[in-house]
């Protein structure tokens, strides 16, 4: 059972994101909020979080970097009407799991918790034009700069959706040196995990390899 918290402050739309959820038996609504302060305030810890944009008292890009601080685990979607390409990349370099619009489908709504809660960043396809047209004019972190060549190669990789396994067999290395190497770009991004350092190469515009608009399979073998 995934457990999902919804944050937004229009009462129909939070209504109707409850009911969604509710309909799909594999997941389970823990909480809702109206406000950053109620979000924050919430003590049973969600497996991911769909949360708006803006709300009254505060920014949801930063809610939802603050909820992964409290929960590292956790995997928090935007779920807004804009399509801004800064708020895209402030979403995924703050090492936020997606970006959707609310004229999403409810079917693609509902498949992205899902994946989301198995690990995969989520680009909706409304989102997916603001998130092509940033990373291709976005500069280089200053963080990637402490990557070398081979490290930036495998984070392109992963960026990209590969797992370990394809990464080792891409590059004719062995799993465990890939994982050692990850672990080593975790750690020069400051990062908390893989996926962050993902969700900050994606912002820094790599992963561009893969398709646009397309939603990379969960992760195998680890990272």
């Amino acid at each position: 059972m995934i457990r999902v918290m919804l944050v937004d402050d229009h009462p129909i739309v939070l209504s109707g994101l409850s009911a969604l959820v509710q309909s799909d038996d594999a997941l389970a609504l823990i909480a809702t909020a109206r406000t950053v302060a109620q979000a924050l305030a919430v003590t049973a810890q969600p497996d991911v979080a769909v949360v708006d944009l803006e709300l009254p008292d505060g920014d949801g890009i930063h809610l939802g970097a603050s909820l992964k601080e409290q929960w590292p685990e956790l995997r928090v979607i935007v779920l807004t009407m804009h399509a801004d390409d800064q708020a895209v990349m402030r979403s995924l370099g703050s090492g936020l799991d997606g970006y959707l619009l609310k004229d999403s489908d409810p079917d693609d709504v509902l498949r992205a918790i899902h994946s989301a809660a198995h690990g995969t960043l989520v680009l909706g396809k409304g989102a997916a034009g603001a998130v092509v047209a940033a990373a291709s004019t976005a500069p280089r972190t200053d963080a990637l700069g402490s990557l070398d060549a081979r490290e930036l190669e495998i984070l392109e990789l992963l960026a990209q959706g590969m797992s370990t396994g394809q990464i080792a067999a891409r590059l004719y290395l062995a799993p465990k040196t890939i994982r050692n190497r990850v672990s080593e770009i975790v750690g020069k991004l400051g990062t908390a995990n893989p996926d962050q350092a993902i969700s900050l190469g994606r912002a820094a515009g790599l992963g561009r390899g893969a398709q646009p608009g397309t939603t990379p399979g969960p992760q195998q073998g680890g990272r």
